[in-house]
This record gives C-alpha cells, sequence and structure tokens, in this order.
C-alpha cells in the first residue's frame, strides 16, 4: 500500500484562508449579536464610514470599506430605499454622488455599534491580552498595503495586447471571407 500523498497546500498555513475565516466568525457573531434587527455587517461598516466622513463619493466609499464597486452600488441603492442613505450629486464632481446618512442610517448605525463593538471584542477574547494590539497592528498594516496598491495578478493587470508584429500574423493566418478582405482592402 502506498503512503497516503503529502498535502499540497495546507489551508492552516494560508494567511489568506485563515483571515477569511476570523472575518467569517467576525460576521457570525455580528449577525448574532443583531439578532433581526437588519444590518448587516457590511451595512454597517457603509454607514460607519459615512458617518466618519459624511459626502463622501461611492467610490471613496469602496476605499474606505473594501467592498468593490457593483456590489456597493448595489447596496447603496438598497439602503437608500430603506431610508438610511441621502444620495445627491456631488458639488465637486457632477458625475458623483455624495452620500449622507439619513435620520434611519443614524437611527440603525447608533443600534449596531454596540453589536459591532461587542463583535469585536469577542473575537479579540479568543486571544491573549499580549497579543491583542499586535493583531490590530498587523490588520492595520494589511489594510494600508490593500490601499497602497492593487493586488499584483491576472485580475489587476488586465488583458495582455499581443504585440503589433505578432497579431498582424495571427490575422495573416486566418482565413479570409469576404468581410475581412473588405475590412484589410479599406486599411490599405
Amino acid at each position: 500500500m502506498a503512503p497516503p500523498a503529502k498535502a499540497t497546500f495546507a489551508l492552516t498555513q494560508s494567511p489568506s484562508h485563515l483571515l477569511h475565516r476570523a472575518q467569517q466568525l467576525a460576521a457570525d457573531r455580528f449577525a448574532a449579536l443583531m439578532g433581526d434587527k437588519g444590518v448587516t455587517l457590511r451595512q454597517f461598516a457603509v454607514l460607519a464610514a459615512i458617518a466618519e466622513q459624511p459626502g463622501r463619493s461611492q467610490t471613496d466609499l469602496v476605499l474606505a470599506t473594501g467592498i468593490d464597486r457593483s456590489t456597493l452600488a448595489d447596496m447603496i441603492a438598497r439602503m437608500e430605499k430603506r431610508g438610511w442613505l441621502i444620495r445627491v450629486t456631488a458639488a465637486k464632481d457632477a458625475r458623483a454622488n455624495a452620500v449622507t446618512l439619513a435620520a434611519g442610517g443614524r437611527a440603525a448605525l447608533a443600534a449596531a455599534a454596540p453589536h459591532a463593538r461587542a463583535a469585536d471584542e469577542a473575537l479579540l477574547e479568543a486571544l491573549p491580552r499580549g497579543d491583542r494590539a499586535t493583531l490590530l497592528a498587523m490588520l492595520a498594516k494589511l489594510s494600508e498595503a490593500a490601499d497602497a496598491k492593487p493586488a499584483a495578478g491576472p485580475r489587476s493587470r488586465g488583458p495582455k495586447k499581443a504585440p503589433k508584429k505578432i497579431a498582424q500574423i495571427g490575422r495573416a493566418n486566418r482565413p479570409q471571407t469576404k468581410k475581412t478582405k473588405n475590412k484589410r482592402a479599406r486599411r490599405r
């Protein structure tokens, strides 16, 4: 019988996986404490970011919360319908929306804030007291790194274009249809 294959990737040693699991724990603790009051952890983050700096643009909120642009736009629309937010055209840029808290948003934030603090405390209680400040400092460094530059990888670079000469060779080897013959003739 052959010995068991060695694991090629250990999730228990993966910082990204462990951070994801910690985030799941935070979201679960927050949801348990909030009950059916209707504010999710991500909605709370949006409300808190707006309270810190009223009138932020949606682009600024993407940067402040780490929520992707399309998800945030959907969240903002739903939160506006609930009476939590007010969107107006930004004074500095007519293409952008400035977002502020409505009375309902201030009330939702005030109701959720004690539960967010309690969820944070519950997370930190899982660590020895001496490690808590270190964890917060390391997480702050990771957050700063996320703000400093986009992650390198296929998503952030966009599609690569073939050098012009290679692209022309590729086109020359394609079967010619009447349409492509006409296009080529017009280019010349």
